[in-house]
């Protein structure tokens, strides 16, 4: 871990996730969903972590929040907004996405998570898979209101209550949508895009912090043993029972759009305590220096380098596919999208470093200079003493 917090595994975390996503839309895997499950739970762990060590921080909760917010703008909000002002001019000269002015409004509110149960609603490979990012917008609006002015007791045990209602809430949210009429894709979509359906995915990572876990748990390798094996089983018995005529390889249990044994209320959880305890025995103090195969792995150059740009090949990943490599994958067969998987994955990395060398990262730049982190803003602060007193103030 580096003296700023940065975690170089993580980036390595990112990377898988990116990649398993990519790998649904381009419809290598039916599993590759799970990449949205596993960025979750790494945003509840990084987002948690800053908050709680606000919490100790010298100054007012009005700053605090502000410095938050006005950081998460500028790494978040300038591609965001780019991308869709560019595919509004895009709208406006050809009408693509045809759809574009019905959704405008709530993509730029991060609403469109809540657009599912529109009257004939049809997905849009240059937007829809930005309901994920409308879901992580609303968690950054409520978690620092929670974190900073809920008493830590107060933080602990509603965080995890909250772990142990989800599968209920989900469950119930199911209830809800059912009666509304809704079945099939469209249930386990409306129920998967609600904020209150991934409250154990950002809990679950935060603990890490609030309980202090990577310092108390001190076999942290049981615990990714035991999340994976229930995973695992959990998927199997699955697939046992509704897997006829599916793949195993491609589908492992957690097919996409699977909802007629309430899989939207239990594998979601199976899967957050498996990524989580990962992301624990990661971060562990008991086991620092250990498991340096799965280190070396997370932190090689290739994965390190794809998980620093993984927001921008998230946001542009499903256009590319759409348009360049869809057409001639759909014509030639499954046995094609895995042999062209390699250079989509290529062609999306370049853009999206492009697009965060010469652009994002202008945005990124300004940070520090409003809100700088503590040890750049301690080192500013030596810097000013220093040259005060050589000048004898």
């Amino acid at each position: 871990m580096a003296g700023n917090g940065y975690i170089k595994s993580l980036d390595g975390v990112r990377a898988f996730a990116i990649l398993l996503v990519m790998s649904l839309h381009s419809g290598v895997t039916w599993f590759g969903w799970i990449g949205v499950q596993l960025f979750f739970v790494l945003s509840g762990f990084l987002i948690g972590g800053i908050l709680w060590r606000d919490r100790a921080a010298e100054g007012g909760v009005g700053f605090k929040l502000k410095k938050f917010w006005v950081r998460r703008a500028l790494r978040i909000f300038p591609l965001y907004f780019g991308y869709l002002t560019a595919l509004t001019l895009v709208y406006l000269c050809v009408h693509y996405p045809d759809a574009l002015k019905r959704y405008l409004p709530y993509l730029l509110t991060y609403t469109y998570n809540f657009t599912r149960t529109f009257t004939g609603w049809k997905w849009y490979p240059a937007f829809t898979h930005f309901w994920s990012l409308c879901i992580e917008e609303q968690f950054y609006l409520f978690f620092p209101l929670f974190i900073l002015f809920c008493n830590g007791r107060v933080v602990r045990i509603v965080m995890i209550a909250a772990v142990f209602a989800a599968p209920l809430i989900r469950w119930g949210l199911g209830q809800h949508f059912m009666h509304a009429g809704l079945s099939g894709d469209a249930l386990m979509d409306v129920v998967y895009w609600h904020p209150l359906s991934h409250l154990d995915a950002f809990f679950m990572g935060a603990l890490i912090h609030v309980l202090s876990l990577d310092k108390r748990v001190r076999r942290p390798q049981w615990l990714v043993g035991i999340a994976f094996l229930i995973a695992v089983l959990a998927g199997v018995a699955e697939f046992v029972t509704h897997g006829a005529g599916r793949d195993y390889l491609t589908d492992l249990g957690y097919r996409i759009g699977e909802s007629g044994s309430y899989e939207y209320v239990w594998q979601y959880s199976c899967l957050n305590f498996a990524f989580a305890s990962v992301i624990l025995l990661l971060v562990s103090d008991s086991v620092r220096g250990r498991y340096l195969r799965l280190r070396r792995l997370l932190e090689s150059r290739i994965l390190v380098s794809i998980g620093r740009v993984s927001y921008g090949m998230y946001i542009f990943h499903w256009l590319v596919w759409s348009f360049i490599f869809k057409p001639y994958a759909d014509v030639r067969g499954y046995y094609f999208k895995p042999l062209v998987y390699l250079p989509f994955v290529l062609l999306v990395y370049l853009v999206a470093t492009v697009s965060f060398r010469y652009y994002e990262s202008f945005f990124i730049g300004l940070k520090d200079r409003f809100f700088p982190r503590p040890e750049i803003a301690a080192k500013k602060k030596a810097d000013v003493a220093q040259a005060e007193n050589s000048l004898g103030v």
